[in-house]
C-alpha cells in the first residue's frame, strides 16, 4: 500500500506507518474566482462584521459537570508568572483597566492521527477540539480558572493577546436576537446559555466580557447568540462584577469570538477565516489538550460516503484513488488552512471539515 508523507511533522508519518495505511499529502494553491480574488475564507466566517452565522459547539455537548477527572498542577516559569502578574495588575487609572502582551503563538505542532487501524475502503479522521476554535475556549477558560488559578483578566489576555481591558459605563443597553435590555439582563442570559451555572466565576466573568465586546463590535446588536432565561444568582453576580468592561484593540472593540473547546491550542483567524486579526492568533490551551472529551476523537467513514459528501458539496468528479482526494495545507498549531481536492480544487479547511461533519479543522486522516 502506498505511503504518503504530509508536511505535518514526523509523528503523523509514524502513525501512518504503524497503522499500515496511507497518510495525507500536504500542499495548497489558493482558490480564486474569475476576477482573481481569493475565495479561501469560509462561507460561515464570523470575521465579517456583518455576518451573523458564527457557529460554536453548544455547551450541552459536554457532560453536566464540565470538571476534570484528574489533573496535574503546573507551576509556571518565572517568566510566565511575571507575564501573568503584569497582565492582571490593575492600573491606577479607571480606563483602561489593563492590557495584555502583544504576542500569542502556540507552535505546538501538527495534529497527529490516533487511528490505530483502518479497513480497506475506509477513512479514519482524528479531530481535536470542537467548533471553529478561534478566540476563547470556554472549557479552557473554566479549567484555567479552576486548576490554573487564572482570574478573568488573565483568561482574556491569554486568549486575546495584545488587547486592552477598558471600563465603560455599566448602564449600557444591548440587543441580542431582537431582545433589548440592560447589560446585566442580556449578558447574564447569554452567559447562562454558554456556561450554564456550573463553571468557575472567573470563567463566567471572562465570558460576560467576551459576549458584551462581541455585541459592541457588531454595533450593539447581534442575532447569532442564544438567550437562556432565568439565570441563577451566581451567574448574575459574576456578570454584575464586570458590568461595562470591554476588550479593545487599537482603540476599537475587539472581535472576541469564542467556542466550546480547542484542539490543545486555539486556531488563528487567518487560518480559519482567511482574515488576519493581530489578537486572534494561535495560543496554547493546555487543559483542552489534556482533558477535553473532544481531543483526539476518531471518526470512521466509508470511501463511498466521503466521495458523496465531497462531490455533492464541490461539484467535482473524484478519481478512482481515494488517497489522492484530500491534500492538506496545515497552518498554525495543526489547523487545516486549506484542502486540495484531488488536484482539482482548493477550498477552505474549516468549510471542508463542515462538509465532512468533522468537529474542528484541526484534523488528520489515514485511509485504507
Amino acid at each position: 500500500m502506498k505511503i504518503r508523507y504530509p508536511q505535518m511533522g514526523i509523528a503523523l508519518a509514524v502513525a501512518a506507518l504503524l497503522a499500515g495505511t496511507c497518510a495525507v499529502s500536504a500542499y495548497a494553491v489558493p482558490e480564486t474566482d474569475a476576477a482573481g480574488t481569493s475565495t479561501a475564507a469560509s462561507d460561515t466566517t464570523a470575521a465579517n462584521e456583518s455576518d451573523d452565522t458564527l457557529w460554536k459547539a453548544e455547551i450541552s455537548d459536554y457532560d453536566s459537570s464540565l470538571s476534570l477527572v484528574q489533573y496535574e498542577e503546573v507551576t509556571p516559569s518565572e517568566e510566565q508568572a511575571a507575564a501573568i502578574q503584569n497582565a492582571t495588575t490593575l492600573k491606577e487609572v479607571t480606563v483602561p483597566i489593563g492590557s495584555s502582551g502583544t504576542e500569542g503563538s502556540a507552535n505546538i505542532g501538527a495534529a497527529v492521527s490516533m487511528a490505530a487501524s483502518v479497513s480497506a475502503g475506509q477513512f479514519a479522521f482524528t479531530t481535536y477540539g470542537y467548533g471553529h476554535c478561534v478566540g476563547m475556549s470556554q472549557n479552557g477558560a473554566n479549567n484555567y480558572a479552576t486548576y490554573g488559578g487564572y482570574d478573568y483578566q488573565s483568561i482574556l489576555f491569554h486568549y486575546f493577546p495584545g488587547t486592552t481591558l477598558v471600563q465603560e459605563g455599566a448602564g449600557s443597553t444591548v440587543t441580542a436576537n431582537g431582545v433589548t435590555g440592560s447589560y446585566v439582563d442580556i449578558i447574564s442570559q447569554i452567559v447562562y446559555n454558554e456556561m450554564s451555572s456550573t463553571m468557575h466565576p472567573e470563567a463566567m466573568k471572562a465570558q460576560a466580557i467576551a459576549a458584551y465586546t462581541y455585541i459592541m463590535f457588531n454595533g450593539g446588536s447581534v442575532n447569532n447568540v442564544i438567550l437562556k432565561p432565568n439565570p441563577p444568582q451566581n451567574v448574575i453576580d459574576a456578570v454584575s462584577a464586570v458590568a461595562g468592561q470591554a476588550l479593545y484593540y487599537d482603540g476599537s472593540y475587539a472581535l472576541t469570538v469564542y467556542g466550546a473547546s480547542s484542539g490543545g491550542a486555539t486556531a488563528s483567524a487567518a487560518d480559519i477565516w482567511g482574515r488576519q486579526y493581530d489578537y486572534l492568533v494561535s495560543v496554547p490551551s493546555e487543559y483542552d489538550a489534556e482533558y477535553d472529551p473532544y481531543y483526539g476523537v476518531v471518526t470512521y467513514m466509508s470511501v463511498d460516503e466521503v466521495r458523496s459528501r465531497i462531490q455533492n458539496a464541490y461539484g467535482v468528479s473524484l478519481s478512482a484513488n481515494p488517497s489522492n482526494w484530500i491534500r492538506l495545507e496545515v497552518g498554525d498549531s495543526g489547523y487545516v488552512r486549506s484542502v486540495n481536492i484531488d488536484g482539482q480544487k482548493t477550498v477552505n479547511g474549516d468549510a471542508f471539515r463542515s462538509t465532512l461533519g468533522l468537529r474542528s479543522a484541526r484534523f488528520a486522516y489515514v485511509c485504507g
